[in-house]
C-alpha cells in the first residue's frame, strides 16, 4: 500500500480501492494513533494505494513514499507497521544513526515507518516523538535517515538503559506497553526469576549474594574456587575469581592481577575494599578451559515472525591465554565447531549438545518473559563443563549485535541477528503474514 494525497476530502475521508472490504464507518490505525473515518470507495483508486485527505499532514507524519501494508478488524483499519527504536536517552547524532544502517536490510520484507528515537524526543502533550526514519529509496552512500515528528509507534523496540522518567513513562502508558526488552535484569533478579524452576535451576551455578563473611566461607568450603560478579555489571567490569588454597586465599583480577591474602578476615577486607560500595554475588566455577583458554558460548535468543522465540546462532568466545573470563576475545567460532574442537564430538554428538543447549536457553527466555516480559532479543552466556553438563551464566538483554559480524563460517548469522526483532514487531503490531 502506498499513500496517496486527494485535495478533495475532507479530512475525516479515506478513499480505499473496490477490493477492501470494511464499514463505511472505521476507524484509522496507524501506529498508537487513531481517528474516525467515513470510507469512501472508488474503482479508480489503484488498488495498493489508500486515498488520505491532505488535511491529515496536519494530524499525523505519513511519509508517502514508503510501502505500507494495510490489515482490517471489523471496523478497524491498520495501516503500517509503525516500529520505534530507542537507541538513546539524549540526541541522536549522524554516527549513532550510522550505528544502526545495517538494521534494514531486510526492510523490503517489514515495509511501513520505522524510526529512531531518544527519549528527550518525546513529547507527552501532544503524543508525538522527534526522531528519524528511514528512507529506503536514499541513493548510495546518502543517508537513509530522514528527520520527523511522528506520533507514538505501535510497538517499541528498546535498545537502552532507560532511567525512570516522566516522558517514557507517557509513551508506554499511551502505547499500551508494546515495548520489547522492558526491563534490564540485573544478575540476581536473574537467578530469583529462574531457579523456581526446576528444569533450570538444575542448569544455574550456585550464585550468593555477597553479604557476609560466612556466605564466603561456605563458598570457598564447598567448591574452592568462585567467581565474584558486580549484581549489576556489564562486559566483565569488575569481575574477580577467588581460590581458596593451602596457605590462604587467592584473589585474581582482570585489571590488577593476582594477590595473595593469608587469612580469612584480611580477604573478607580486601574484598571489600575492592567492591567499593558495589553489591556482588558470589558463584560456584563452572568454567571450561581448553588449552590455556576459558571457553564460553552466546546463545543469541530472539523472537521472530511467529512471535516465539527462536535462536539466531550460537558462538563460541575464546578467551586470552590463561585469562579467567571471555570478555577481551582471542578468538570466536561456530558454537558446534568449538563442540567438536573442544569435546572431539563428531558432528551428530555436537548437534545434539548444541540443541540441548537451545532447548535449556528457550525455556530460560519463556521464565523471564512470564516474568518481566515480554523480551524479544537477548544474548545467553552458557558454558559446558568437563562432564558435558550445560550451565546458563549470565542473560544480557542489551547484548552485542556486532559478534556475528565477525564470523566467516555463516555469513548470514549478523543479518539474522539485525533484523530478526523487526519480524517479531511486525508481527506484534498485527501485521502478520496471510
Amino acid at each position: 500500500m502506498y499513500i496517496k494525497w486527494i485535495p478533495g476530502l475532507k479530512p475525516n475521508q479515506i478513499l480505499l480501492p473496490r477490493q477492501v472490504v470494511i464499514p463505511p464507518s472505521a476507524v484509522l490505525h496507524f501506529g498508537a494513533w487513531k481517528k474516525m473515518v467515513q470510507v469512501g470507495i472508488s474503482e479508480h483508486q489503484p488498488k495498493d494505494s489508500i486515498g488520505l485527505s491532505v488535511h491529515l499532514k496536519t494530524e499525523v507524519t505519513f511519509p508517502d513514499t514508503l510501502p505500507y501494508e494495510m490489515y482490517t478488524v471489523g471496523k478497524d483499519l491498520h495501516l503500517g507497521p509503525v516500529i520505534a527504536l530507542l537507541i538513546s536517552t539524549k540526541g541522536l547524532t549522524p554516527e549513532l544513526l550510522n550505528e544502526y544502517r545495517n538494521y534494514f536490510t531486510n526492510y523490503q520484507s517489514i515495509k511501513g515507518l520505522i524510526y529512531l528515537f531518544s527519549v528527550d524526543g518525546i513529547n507527552p502533550r501532544n503524543k508525538t516523538v522527534e526522531g528519524y526514519y528511514y528512507n529506503p529509496q536514499a541513493d548510495g552512500d546518502k543517508t537513509p535517515w530522514t528527520k520527523g515528528v511522528f506520533h507514538y509507534p505501535g510497538v517499541i523496540y528498546r535498545r537502552i538503559r532507560v532511567n525512570k522518567s516522566r516522558l517514557y513513562d507517557d509513551l508506554i502508558t499511551h502505547t499500551d506497553r508494546k515495548i520489547f526488552n522492558p526491563y534490564f535484569l540485573n544478575k540476581w533478579e536473574l537467578w530469583e526469576s529462574t531457579r523456581s524452576n526446576p528444569f533450570i535451576r538444575d542448569h544455574l551455578p550456585n550464585t550468593k549474594l555477597l553479604d557476609n563473611l560466612q556466605t564466603l566461607k561456605k563458598m570457598l568450603d564447598l567448591y574452592g574456587s568462585v567467581y565474584l560478579k558486580p549484581n549489576n555489571g556489564s562486559m566483565g567490569h569488575g569481575i574477580m575469581k577467588l581460590e581458596k588454597t593451602l596457605g590462604g586465599y587467592l584473589f585474581i583480577d582482570r585489571y590488577m592481577g593476582m594477590t595473595f591474602i593469608n587469612n580469612e578476615i584480611k580477604a573478607w577486607a580486601f574484598l571489600q575494599r575492592m567492591s567499593k560500595g558495589r553489591k556482588y554475588l558470589i558463584q560456584q566455577s563452572v568454567a571450561l578451559t581448553h588449552q590455556n583458554k576459558n571457553v564460553d558460548f552466546r546463545v543469541i535468543m530472539q523472537k521472530d515472525g511467529s512471535q516465539q522465540w527462536a535462536c539466531s546462532g550460537v558462538i563460541a568466545r575464546y578467551g586470552e591465554d590463561g585469562r579467567f573470563y571471555t570478555n577481551d576475545v582471542s578468538s570466536i567460532s561456530l558454537g558446534r565447531d568449538a563442540l567438536r574442537t573442544v569435546f572431539q564430538f563428531n558432528d551428530e554428538e555436537a548437534l545434539q549438545k548444541e540443541e540441548e543447549i537451545i532447548s535449556i536457553c528457550t525455556t530460560a527466555c519463556q521464565l523471564i518473559d512470564h516474568k518481566y516480559g515480554p523480551f524479544g532479543d537477548v544474548g545467553i552466556d552458557v558454558t559446558v563443563d568437563p562432564k558435558l553438563k550445560v550451565w546458563i551464566l549470565e542473560i544480557n538483554s542489551r547484548h552485542q549485535h556486532t559478534m556475528p559480524s565477525y564470523l566467516k563460517d555463516d555469513p548470514q548469522m549478523y543479518s539474522r541477528v539485525l533484523t530478526r526483532p523487526f519480524e517479531f514487531a511486525k508481527a506484534w503490531a498485527g501485521f502478520t503474514e496471510c
